[in-house]
């Protein structure tokens, strides 16, 4: 089903320093080893652990950001990029290959290192808060695949022998609700014996206990479940507390592991060689003019000259309409000026000028096209919007409310709604303030998805300003097709009815 499950019987696990793994998110696995003559220690066991992180540079990164955010109703790109332009198909998937290969192979060191932490030779009570960690990094990564492909196989089984391999080979997919629902109460079993406390209170900011919340509470929105949701972002709340507390700067890439994130995948740049890298940063800056610092006509010195951009993700006119004058973030998300001097970016025809995206994604020091920026993924304006909406569906008007109301207060008091406008219209506004908050956090698509609305919604708003997009959007472009290599290796039991 994968091709690199033809590794079979060894165990993927990362050759780091027992004594110190303050750079375990930038290793690579040194080789394989058998598990037999592994897992006699906790010092192993966190090993086999990091290795379950790895993948993760290769699921949020630029191919992703582009398919979740450039291809909504907030942006599109113009370029040659087969997402941009949704010229997918099973024989052409774009980034679907890459995100398919990635996650499965972090599901298989998931199930690896599950496997040897239940039969490792350590303490008994010290096992749950290990399996706790690899749990919820497989969950996040069937969350990535159900959100992108909807049903997919599912599988908790250690690749550990040629019988194994051949039944996961045959798996068929399986529902995305039920394979949901199977992560959730999973989550909920191991939650409690996960650290109780903000991602950067943790050491190396590993996965914590908000980190499955949250996940339970994606999940649960996906399949309805909407007291599940509530339920697990009130953890959270009891955890982080009033919004106020963390800055809008908080948002920014650049500005790593902050107290308001729940969980970002980490990159790091250095001038003495280049560790882990990023894209993303290139497709959100204004154009340059080679060998200076000089962007779209303006001199942006903290940005330096060493960056070379890509055609930028378009900000659609839509989504700047979104935007009070006075909301903060509009000068974060978007840039119309930098220190006073107005980009040339040209005017609209309602005569306001046209937005590059803003600083919240561009990288200081960016090395050619590679940023060192951490990607955020959750944070926990995130989990307040998640919990209104919960609350508005399941008839709690003063909860939603509140949570959305906290959201709008710290960017600006007088956004604040000072009355619950009724069901529908609430909905209306929280995901209009969805867009405003969390643009770039990898989810507007998989919003729209789940709200029933991406075809229409992508259909009146970047369909509009982009003829590609207009002339090649498909209602079932909602999901990606299952790479066809992947059909062929399932024997056809992997079948893509969709895109026939």
């Amino acid at each position: 089903m994968k091709g690199m499950i033809h590794k079979i019987m060894l165990v993927a696990l990362v050759a780091i320093s027992m004594s110190s793994c303050s750079k375990f998110l930038e290793e690579k696995p040194a080789g394989f080893v058998s598990p037999e003559g592994f897992y006699k220690s906790e010092n192993q066991c966190i090993a086999a652990l990091n290795g379950c992180y790895i993948n993760l540079t290769d699921v949020f990164n630029s191919d992703l950001i582009i398919a979740l955010e450039a291809t909504t109703d907030l942006a599109f790109l113009n370029s040659s990029q087969l997402d941009a332009k949704f010229e997918i198909s099973p024989a052409n998937p774009g980034m679907g290959d890459n995100v398919w290969t990635a996650c499965y192979t972090g599901i298989m060191y998931c199930n690896a290192a599950i496997n040897g932490i239940q039969h490792a030779t350590i303490a008994e009570d010290k096992k749950p808060a290990f399996i706790a960690e690899a749990v919820t990094l497989r969950a996040l990564y069937y969350y990535v695949l159900t959100s992108t492909f909807k049903d997919v196989p599912f599988y908790r089984d250690d690749v550990n022998s040629l019988n194994v391999l051949e039944k996961i080979a045959k798996t068929g997919r399986m529902s995305a609700d039920d394979t949901r629902d199977s992560l959730i109460r999973e989550l909920q079993e191991y939650v409690p014996h996960m650290p109780q406390m903000r991602t950067s209170a943790v050491p190396q900011n590993r996965v914590s206990a908000p980190m499955a919340y949250m996940l339970i509470g994606k999940l649960a929105l996906w399949n309805k479940e909407y007291a599940v949701c509530a339920a697990a972002m009130q953890e959270i709340r009891k955890i982080y507390g009033q919004l106020t507390q963390y800055p809008l700067t908080d948002t920014y890439f650049r500005n790593k592991n902050t107290p308001e994130s729940i969980f970002e995948v980490q990159y790091i740049w250095s001038a003495a060689g280049i560790k882990k890298t990023s894209q993303v940063a290139c497709f959100f800056t204004p154009t340059k003019t080679a060998g200076t610092n000089v962007y779209d006509g303006v001199a942006i010195p903290e940005l330096g000259a060493e960056g070379n951009p890509y055609n930028s993700v378009t900000p659609t006119e839509y989504f700047m309409d979104l935007y009070d004058l006075t909301d903060p973030r509009r000068e974060t998300i978007l840039a119309y000026t930098y220190n006073g001097a107005y980009f040339k970016r040209p005017m609209l025809n309602n005569g306001t000028g046209k937005a590059w995206f803003g600083p919240k994604f561009w990288c200081p020091g960016m090395n050619n096209v590679a940023d060192g920026n951490n990607q955020k993924v959750f944070r926990y304006a995130d989990a307040l919007l998640m919990l209104a909406e919960a609350a508005n569906e399941t008839d709690d008007p003063a909860l939603a409310l509140q949570c959305i109301n906290e959201v709008k207060a710290r960017a600006n008091a007088a956004f604040v709604l000072p009355a619950y406008p009724g069901k529908s219209e609430f909905m209306v506004e929280l995901k209009k303030e969805r867009g405003r908050e969390l643009m770039g956090e990898y989810g507007r698509k998989w919003d729209l998805v789940r709200w029933g609305e991406f075809f229409q919604r992508v259909s009146e708003t970047s369909a509009l300003e982009y003829d590609i997009i207009k002339n090649n959007l498909r209602p079932y472009h909602e999901y990606y097709p299952i790479p066809d290599k992947e059909v062929v290796r399932s024997g056809g039991i992997l079948t893509n009815p969709e895109y026939k």
